[in-house]
């Protein structure tokens, strides 16, 4: 299991299909979190977008109800990657990324050449 540790940015999840990533450990005193999602669009589809879920867990095993964040992406072909994030201050002991959703506005597998990114990074407070 990766771990979120403060020495750079850890690779949460890599995919072009929807699904939740494994659980990724919060290191010791890690509480301020930040966490980016790099979509790459397709070269057939004109606009791709996606929505990513940061899930927490306190078992690594089970999700809470409530998501941590929503990051919601559209990006147009051959303008990728398109990025989003968001930082918080956090306690939970497991972050995972998960893909909701992935759609292509024009004909085109979505999956293709498509990529969605997420990374984490963290430290100890100050």
């Amino acid at each position: 299991m990766p771990n979120i540790n403060g020495q750079g940015a850890t690779l949460l999840l890599d995919s072009s299909s929807t699904g939740a990533g494994a659980w990724c450990a919060a290191g010791p005193g890690i509480t301020n979190l930040s966490f980016q999602v790099s979509h790459y669009g397709t070269s057939t589809a004109s606009v791709t977008g996606s929505t990513v879920v940061i899930e927490v867990s306190n078992d690594g095993i089970t999700a809470c109800a409530t998501v941590l964040g929503t990051i919601t992406i559209s990006s147009a072909a051959q303008s990728s990657p398109a990025a989003d994030g968001f930082a918080t201050a956090s306690n939970w002991r497991y972050y995972r990324a998960k893909i909701n959703s992935i759609s292509a506005a024009t004909a085109g597998a979505a999956g293709t050449t498509m990529a969605i990114k997420v990374f984490a990074s963290g430290q100890a407070p100050i």
